[in-house]
């Protein structure tokens, strides 16, 4: 071609093309949508439903899209308030707060950066320690595999009804492990409680008894019953699962066992209204089986539907919260060890989806998840991973999950987060579950936003203290009672002050619409009671040890007011556990409940044996005798407690002859 632009045969010039930049095109090439993870890599089509296309919501697989990344940037600023607010609250709890102990403060911090620990810190402090120098000394490597594992390794049994009757004060009169024995010769031998073992003879045997139609009604009440304080599902998807199986019957899938699960915890779920009911309040001899027998009895049939479609599922995050939620199901009966093989069977469940989509992720070019599937996943984990909670009361292994190297340290708010002012008003619908409103929620479909909002409230409230309650078992229970002697009393005393600190800094955090009285035996609401629940639990452990240094060791009279103080405060939980009232409400923690109960009528006994003269000790009789009243009403469904019970009135009854 000729430079002067012809065309090489005579023909018309061509005339030069104008160069156009690339950005000044009137209208880009719109891409196509992308189709999620799991369809690329299964090579299927994805329809692009958001958050969970049509092919994952079919099989209960997590969907994961490359443009949904996890970014808290992208919350509106009310609800970046609201995380900050968190995040300030889960900072004061390891923050350093005052000069006169900043070295221990400093090893407390550190144990606080789990997820974070890269190398030695400035010390820990813990049981091994016997003297001041010891208590700064440089982490060893076995000390930081503590700290990166805290939770899964605390002590196991060491805050039991058996770990306090092994005190010398009671003379060896029982053998190690009398009452948690029976978990383990009854509690896996025998079926749930008399009324519930003639269900196979009853009108209930039947599956034709589980009505269909009501399926709904049943998932809101375990939504606002249950998932409330355990939220590892995403709200409307279980409702669109609920009004698939009215509609279309019960199936063979994944969602019909996540819905029947659900409809039989909306079955034995009580209400929180139930506990200020004249039947529980003023009959001594009702039980908790017999105050709501039909329930239970309807409840154990959708259970034992699930329970038929779990060999069914694959490995996924849906079968996860179906196994999960079983075992909920059976601390709600109090059946600790069968909610227990439950749990570990999850976190195997957990362990290996989380470790197919690590591998996925590697082959796959992308392994972003949307940020529902974050916050779901990251909420299952931490609820599989804090049941190994069982190990404070039974002798069991720590859980599979420990290996897990987990990179969600909290799941995300929920989307439409309310405003902070919402979080702070007493009038915040958040704050009414009144006694008196729950009983409205039967049949009723709540706000999802609020109920999640309820829901991530507590699960994070919940966390926060159940690291304050493993530091304090870290500290002082993990050589049990043998360590808490003149020879570390200055740790106890140094671990008392800095844990009380931390408590307090926590409450004045609380929106003052659930901030509680320490002598409240009747809350107001459900949200109180959990919160003041978690709270009494901790305080319990950690004054507990010096009531046993002064049975013990010192005589309460030579005590300085410190020790006295701490000793006083020991004295106070343990009644103000055994005279809360809902200590008989059937929840997930009901079980837990009632071995604190009986954990601290044998701490008060062990008081009055040991002739310390208080007198908050003075209505003793009274307190012991709540505390045996307690423990019938519930030992048709736990055979610990009928041990327990028994216990209690041999003490009770060589007490008074003295």
């Amino acid at each position: 071609m000729d430079i002067d632009g012809s065309d090489g045969n005579g023909g018309t010039p061509k005339r030069p093309r104008p160069e156009v930049a690339r950005e000044t095109k009137a209208y880009p090439r719109k891409r196509a949508l992308k189709a999620c993870g799991t369809c690329r890599m299964r090579k299927t089509k994805c329809n692009n439903e958001r958050p969970v296309c049509g092919f994952c919501q079919s099989l209960g697989a997590v969907c994961m899209y490359d443009d949904t990344a996890h970014d808290i940037s992208t919350l509106d600023p009310a609800s970046q308030l609201i995380v900050d607010r968190l995040d300030q609250l889960l900072q004061r709890v390891d923050q350093d707060a005052a000069e006169s102990s900043k070295g221990f403060r400093q090893v407390l911090h550190r144990l606080g950066q789990i997820a974070l620990s890269s190398g030695p810190g400035q010390g820990f402090l813990g049981p091994a320690f016997s003297n001041e120098a010891d208590a700064t000394a440089p982490l060893q490597e076995a000390d930081i595999h503590l700290i990166e594992d805290e939770n899964m390794l605390t002590p196991a049994s060491q805050t039991s009804p058996d770990a306090v009757l092994d005190w010398p004060i009671f003379g060896n009169q029982f053998q190690w492990g009398y009452i948690t024995d029976s978990l383990f010769t009854e509690g896996m031998a025998r079926s749930k409680p008399a009324i519930v073992q003639k269900s196979s003879t009853s009108n209930f045997g039947s599956t034709a008894a589980i009505n269909e139609e009501a399926i709904p009604r049943l998932v809101e009440v375990f939504l606002s019953r249950v998932h409330t304080k355990c939220p590892v599902l995403d709200i409307e998807l279980a409702r669109n699962y609920a009004r698939d199986v009215a509609q279309d019957g019960l199936r063979w899938t994944g969602p019909s066992c996540l819905t029947l699960i659900m409809s039989a915890l909306g079955c034995i779920a009580s209400p929180f209204s139930d506990l200020y009911s004249s039947r529980i309040v003023h009959d001594k001899k009702a039980t908790s089986s017999s105050l709501h027998s039909t329930s239970l009895l309807l409840g154990k049939l959708y259970y034992d539907a699930a329970c038929k479609r779990i060999g069914l599922l694959e490995s996924n995050i849906l079968s996860t919260q179906c196994i999960f939620l079983c075992g909920v199901y059976e601390m709600y009966m109090l059946s600790p060890l069968k909610a227990w093989q439950w749990f570990s069977s999850a976190s195997s469940t957990l362990y290996t989806h989380l470790r197919c989509e690590e591998v996925q992720s590697k082959i796959a070019a992308s392994g972003t998840k949307s940020l529902d599937s974050q916050r779901l996943e990251a909420s299952i984990y931490w609820s599989a991973y804090k049941s190994i909670e069982l190990r404070t009361e039974l002798p069991l292994p720590p859980s599979l999950l420990a290996d897990v190297k987990y990179s969600h340290a909290l799941p995300t708010p929920p989307p439409n987060l309310g405003s902070r002012m919402d979080i702070e008003d007493s009038a915040s619908p958040i704050f009414q579950a009144t006694p008196e409103s729950f009983s409205q929620l039967q049949g009723m479909e709540v706000s999802s936003d609020k109920m999640q909002e309820q829901a991530w409230f507590l699960y994070l409230t919940d966390i926060i203290l159940s690291r304050l309650g493993t530091r304090v078992l870290l500290n002082l229970y993990d050589h049990g009672h043998h360590f808490w002697s003149q020879d570390h009393l200055h740790i106890m005393l140094r671990a008392a002050d800095e844990f009380e600190l931390q408590l307090s800094d926590w409450f004045s955090t609380l929106p003052e619409p659930i901030q509680f009285d320490d002598f409240e035996i009747r809350p107001s609401h459900e949200l109180r009671f959990v919160v003041q629940f978690r709270a009494l639990e901790v305080k319990s452990w950690l004054y507990r040890p010096f009531l046993y240094y002064t049975i013990h060791h010192a005589p309460y009279d030579t005590l300085n007011p410190r020790l006295q103080s701490l000793v006083l405060k020991a004295i106070d939980s343990s009644i103000h556990w055994i005279l809360l009232r809902p200590a008989r409400h059937r929840h997930h923690g009901s079980w837990y409940a009632g071995r604190l109960v009986l954990s601290s009528a044998l701490s008060i006994i062990a008081a009055v044996k040991a002739g310390i003269e208080a007198e908050k000790l003075s209505d003793w009789r009274d307190i012991v005798l709540e505390a045996i009243s307690a423990m019938e009403f519930w030992e048709d469904e736990s055979p610990d407690f009928r041990k327990g019970r028994e216990v209690l009135e041999l003490y009770y009854a060589q007490l008074g002859e003295q």
